[in-house]
C-alpha cells in the first residue's frame, strides 16, 4: 500500500463507522499559545476534550500534519540518525468526544490493522497501563490477543496527561514486530516489549477517563462524566510496516525527495554504503518536508518564535547538503518533490509552493554567507579555552542566535576536539532571549477564561453580527463578566465588529433612554462567533436588559476605507511583483493600514509608484464592492485569495471589488471603491527575511498628509526663492556644492594631519622585540582624526608602536596602534591591563585598540603603557 492509499483506507474506514472527516488544522495553531506547532491530531479538538466547547459531531477522523521541532516535543537533534524520528510527520487519528470508549476504540484499531490493512495478527503486540485490567481483558477476550502478547507498563509509557491538572487517562499501544534480526536487546529488569529495535509502536489509543484537579496542595483525580478517546497512528510508521521497510525513510513517502537529492548531489541514497551519507540524505529529506509545509502554512523564517525554529531547521538542512558536497544554493529545488509526495492530501500547501521556493532560496543564500563567519568565530573562541574548560553558553548562543549556527554543529566541533559545551549557560541565554521576545497584548484568550466564553456560546449560541448593515442597533445583554476592573459584555446581536482578519475591533458606546451608560473601548472574538465588548465603566448594565449599541461611526468609516484599500493593495502588489506575493499579516484601523507580504527584496521606488497608481486607478473607477457567502471550494474556483495561514470554515464570505480583487474576508468594507477617496503609501520596509511591510493611508487622512507636505514645499519654495518645478534642481545643486566643499575640507585636514605627524612622531624609545614606542599627544580628541593619525604612523613606521592621546576637559581619549605583523605586541591586552588606572573603558584588536578615562591620571597611564612594553 502506498501512502495515499493508506490515508484513504484510514479515512474511509472511520467514515463508514460514523466518524466525521475533519481537515488537518494548520501547523501554526490559531488561538493556542500553549504549543509552538500542531504536534498531534488532538490539538484542534482540545477544547472538546476539556469540556470548554461542545462538538457538533461526537466522532471525528483526521489526517493531521504535525511538526515536532521546538518546545516540549523536540525531535530535531535525532532526525536523520534513527529509523523513525522526524520533524514533520502525519498523524492518522480517530476521536470520540464522550461517545464510544475503550471497547469500540480497541475494536476499530484491531479491525482496521488486521482486516483492512491486512497486517498479520501474529506480528502485533499491545501494551496497557498496569492498572487498566479492563483494556487488557478487551484485548485478550474480545480481540483474541494471546495473553503473552499483552504487556503491562507504568505511567511513564502508558498514562497520558494534558498537564499538571486537566484530562488524563491510561493508554494502550499497538506495536509491530520487525523480527529478531532487528533486536537491540532487552534492558536489565525490563520486559520483552522494551526491545526498541525490534518492537515499534505504530498506534497509541488514549482513554481520557479522569480529570486531575487541585485540592489545596494535593493533586487528586476524579472520573470524567463523559470519557473520551484520542488516538494517533503515525503514517510514516504504518507505511514502513505495509511496505516491508524498517526505516521510515525507505518508504514511498520519501522516494521522490530522495531521488531529487540524489539528482542534485550525484549520489544514490538507496545504493550508498556510507551511513554518514544516508544520515545526511535523511536529514535533508525530513527537513525539506517540514520547511515546505511550515512556510506554506504561513510561518515565515525570523529570529523569534515559530520563525526562529523554522530558520534553525533550514540551516541544519543546508549544513547537511554541504556535507553531501553541495556548495550551490540548492535546498529550494527540493520543494516540487515535497508537493509530489504531499500535495494530493494538502492542496492548500501545494498552492503556495512557489513561496516556499523563494523563501528557502533566500534563507540558504544568507546562511551560506554567514556560515564561514560562524566557523571563524567558534575557532577563535576555542583557541581561548584551556584544558578542562567548557565553551561558554553565551558564546554558543551568540553563534546560534546571531549567526544561525546550528547548536548540534557546535557540539559536533566540540566533540571532535574533546571539549564540552556549557549547556546550562546556553539554556539560560536562550531563556533570556525568549523572555525579551514576549509581547504584551491588550486581550488574549487565556486557558483560565476561555472556558467561560465557550460556556456563554454554548448556552446562547453565536452572536448575530449586524454590522454589515448598520452601526446602531438594539440588543439584549446576555452575559457580563468582570476581570480586574474590565467588563466583558456579550449581547444577542451587535453592530460592533470583533477584531479579526487584521481589522481592529470597533469602539463606541452603549446607551439607554436615559443616555450614555458605558464606553466600549474594544471588541474581540475570544471564541469563534462570539463578540465580546470590552468596557471599564459598564457597572450600570444589567444582564437581561436591552440597550442601544452605537459604533463610533467616524472611526468605522475610516477603517472600512483602509480595509478595502488593503484588498486593492494586495492585488496591485501581485500584478506588479508577481504571484509569489502572499499576505503575511495586516493591521487595519481608522488611522492607517499596514500590510505585510512575502517578497525577497526591497520594492523599488518605481514599483511602489506603479502599485500606488494601480490602487488609485481602482479607487477612481468606483468599482462595485459585493459580498457573498459560498463554500470554500466554490470560492477557490472563483479565484478568491485566502488570508495566508488562516483557518476557514466550510462556508466563507467572498468579497469582490469589480474584476480587480477577489478575496475571502469577514471584515467591513465600502460599497464601492470610490468611497476610499485617495490612497497613499507612507513607507515600505523590511519586516523579516523575505517579508516586507507597507504602511499606507487613505481618505481624509491621506488628503491631510498631502496638504501638509504641500505646506512644507511652499516654505521651501519661499526660503530658496524658487518655484515648485525648480526646487529639486536647486536642492541637488546645493547638495553637490556641500559635497564638494566637504571633500575640500577633508583634503585640507589630511594635509594638516600629515604635517602634524612630522612633529608628533619624532620621539621614539626602544622596546621589546626590536620595536620602538612613540608616545604622542594629539591636538584634537576627534576619533576620526586620531584614527587617521594612527594609520599614517603605521604606514611610516612599520616597526613602531603608537600610543596617541588627547585631553578634552576632564576626559582623556587614547588609541594604541601597531602593524598587524608585530605579533609580540597585543594592543588590546595592554590597554585592558592599564585602563583601570584612569577608570577607563575600551577595547579592540591586537593591532588596534582604543579607550577613554579620567584625564587627571594621564601621566600614570603613560608610564604604565611604557612599563608594559619594556
Amino acid at each position: 500500500m502506498r501512502a495515499q492509499e493508506i490515508r484513504n483506507a484510514f479515512s474511509n474506514y472511520f467514515i463508514r463507522n460514523g466518524h466525521e472527516k475533519h481537515k488537518s488544522s494548520s501547523l501554526a495553531p490559531h488561538n493556542d499559545p500553549t504549543i509552538l506547532f500542531a504536534n498531534a491530531g488532538m490539538n484542534q479538538f482540545k477544547d472538546f476534550f476539556t469540556g470548554k466547547a461542545v462538538p457538533s459531531h461526537r466522532r471525528a477522523v483526521t489526517i493531521q500534519k504535525c511538526v515536532r521541532a521546538g518546545g516540549k516535543h523536540n525531535d530535531l537533534e535525532n532526525v536523520g540518525f534513527t529509523a523513525r524520528h522526524h520533524t514533520f510527520f502525519e498523524m492518522l487519528g480517530n476521536f470520540s468526544f464522550g461517545d464510544y470508549f475503550k471497547k469500540d476504540a480497541i475494536r476499530f484499531a484491531w479491525e482496521l490493522l488486521t482486516v483492512d490493512l491486512k497486517i498479520p495478527k501474529d506480528k502485533l503486540l499491545v501494551t496497557v497501563h498496569d492498572s487498566d485490567d479492563e483494556a487488557l481483558e478487551i484485548w485478550h477476550k474480545d480481540m483474541g490477543v494471546p495473553r503473552e502478547r499483552i504487556f503491562k507498563l507504568g505511567d511513564k509509557s502508558n498514562f497520558w496527561e494534558m498537564g499538571d491538572v486537566g484530562p488524563c487517562g491510561p493508554c494502550t499501544e499497538i506495536f509491530y514486530d520487525h523480527g529478531p534480526g532487528r533486536s537491540t536487546g532487552v534492558p536489565a529488569g525490563h520486559q520483552e516489549i522494551d526491545d526498541e529495535g525490534r518492537y515499534v509502536e505504530i498506534w497509541n489509543l488514549v482513554f481520557m477517563q479522569f480529570e486531575k484537579y487541585k485540592d489545596g496542595n494535593e493533586i487528586k483525580r476524579k472520573p470524567l462524566p463523559k470519557p473520551s478517546v484520542d488516538t494517533g497512528a503515525g503514517l510514516e510508521r504504518v507505511a514502513a510496516v505495509l511496505q516491508g521497510k524498517y526505516f521510515n525513510y525507505d518508504t514511498d513517502i520519501f522516494e521522490p525527495i530522495m531521488k531529487a537529492i540524489g539528482k542534485l548531489t550525484g549520489q544514490d541514497y538507496y545504493t550508498t554504503t556510507s551511513e554518514d551519507v544516508k544520515s545526511s540524505f535523511r536529514v535533508v529529506a525530513d527537513h525539506i518536508r517540514s520547511c515546505t509545509m511550515l512556510i506554506t502554512d504561513g510561518v515565515i523564517p525570523s529570529n523569534d518564535g515559530r520563525g526562529y525554529v523554522l530558520r534553525r531547521i533550514i540551516r541544519r538542512a543546508v549544513r547537511h547538503l554541504s556535507l553531501l558536497g553541495l556548495k550551490d544554493i540548492s535546498f529550494y529545488k527540493l520543494v516540487p518533490a515535497v508537493v509530489e509526495s504531499l500535495g494530493e492530501e494538502y492542496p492548500d500547501n501545494a498552492h503556495n509552493a512557489a513561496l516556499a521556493e523563494k523563501l528557502l532560496k533566500l534563507e540558504e543564500e544568507k546562511f551560506r554567507k554567514t556560515l564561514d563567519t560562524g566557523l571563524a568565530l567558534i575557532n577563535e573562541e576555542l583557541g581561548k579555552l584551556k584544558a578542562g574548560q567548557k565553551l561558554p553558553g553565551d558564546v554558543a548562543f551568540k553563534l546560534y542566535d546571531t549567526f544561525g549556527f546550528p547548536l548540534d554543529l557546535t557540539e559536533v566541533i566540540l566533540r571532535e576536539k574533546n571539549l564540552e559545551l556549557d549547556s546550562k549557560g546556553f539554556e539560560e541565554a536562550m531563556a533570556k532571549q525568549k523572555e525579551l521576545s514576549k509581547k504584551n497584548s491588550k486581550f488574549k484568550v487565556q486557558e483560565d477564561n476561555v472556558k467561560v466564553f465557550y460556556g456563554i456560546k454554548e448556552k446562547f449560541g453565536a452572536t448575530k453580527f449586524t454590522g454589515y448593515e448598520e452601526v446602531t442597533g438594539n440588543a439584549k445583554l446576555l452575559a457580563k463578566e468582570e476581570v480586574d476592573g474590565q467588563f466583558y459584555l456579550v449581547f444577542d446581536k451587535t453592530p460592533f465588529y470583533g477584531e479579526g482578519g487584521g481589522q481592529v475591533g470597533d469602539k463606541g458606546e452603549i446607551d439607554s433612554k436615559e443616555g450614555k451608560l458605558a464606553t466600549i473601548t474594544d471588541t474581540q472574538k475570544p471564541v469563534d462567533g462570539l463578540h465580546v465588548h470590552i468596557s471599564s465603566d459598564a457597572d450600570a448594565l444589567v444582564v437581561g436588559e436591552s440597550y442601544t449599541l452605537k459604533v463610533n461611526h467616524e472611526e468605522r468609516e475610516l477603517t472600512k476605507r483602509n480595509h478595502s484599500a488593503t484588498h486593492l493593495l494586495q492585488s496591485a502588489l501581485i500584478k506588479v511583483l508577481g504571484n509569489h506575493v502572499k499576505q503575511a499579516g495586516s493591521s487595519v484601523g481608522p488611522d492607517r493600514l499596514r500590510f505585510d507580504f512575502t517578497h525577497n527584496e526591497a520594492v523599488k521606488p518605481e514599483e511602489l509608484l506603479q502599485v500606488e497608481e494601480l490602487v488609485n486607478s481602482a479607487v477612481a473607477s468606483s468599482l462595485k464592492v459585493t459580498a457573498s457567502n459560498m463554500s470554500k471550494d466554490e470560492a477557490t474556483k472563483k479565484g478568491a485569495m485566502a488570508l495566508f495561514g488562516e483557518k476557514y470554515g466550510d462556508e466563507v464570505r467572498v468579497l469582490e471589488m469589480g474584476d480587480f480583487s477577489v478575496e475571502l474576508c469577514g471584515g467591513t468594507h465600502v460599497s464601492n471603491t470610490g468611497e476610499i477617496g485617495l490612497f497613499k503609501i507612507i513607507v515600505e520596509t523590511s519586516l523579516a527575511s523575505g517579508v516586507r511591510r507597507i504602511e499606507a493611508i487613505t481618505s481624509t487622512t491621506a488628503i491631510n498628509y498631502l496638504l501638509n507636505r504641500s505646506k512644507i514645499l511652499a516654505e521651501v519654495e519661499k526660503n530658496f526663492a524658487v518655484k515648485e518645478e525648480r526646487v529639486l534642481e536647486k536642492l541637488t545643486a546645493l547638495f553637490a556644492d556641500v559635497k564638494d566643499k566637504s571633500k575640500q575640507i577633508e583634503t585640507l585636514n589630511d594635509k594638516v594631519q600629515s604635517f602634524e605627524s612630522q612633529n608628533l612622531f619624532k620621539d621614539k624609545q626602544d622596546i621589546k622585540g626590536g620595536l620602538t614606542l612613540t608616545i604622542a599627544k594629539a591636538a584634537s580628541a576627534d576619533q576620526g582624526n586620531m584614527r587617521k593619525l594612527g594609520d599614517i604612523f603605521v604606514e611610516k613606521f612599520p616597526q613602531g608602536v603608537l600610543f596617541l592621546y588627547a585631553i578634552e576637559g576632564d576626559k582623556v581619549s587614547f588609541i594604541m596602534k601597531t602593524n598587524r605583523a608585530n605579533s609580540s605586541v597585543n594592543c588590546s591586552d595592554i590597554l585592558k591591563g592599564v585602563m583601570p588606572i584612569v577608570n577607563g573603558r575600551g577595547g579592540g584588536k591586537p593591532d588596534n585598540a582604543q579607550g577613554s578615562g579620567d584625564a587627571a591620571k594621564t601621566q600614570e597611564l603613560i608610564k604604565a603603557v611604557e612599563g608594559a612594553l619594556k
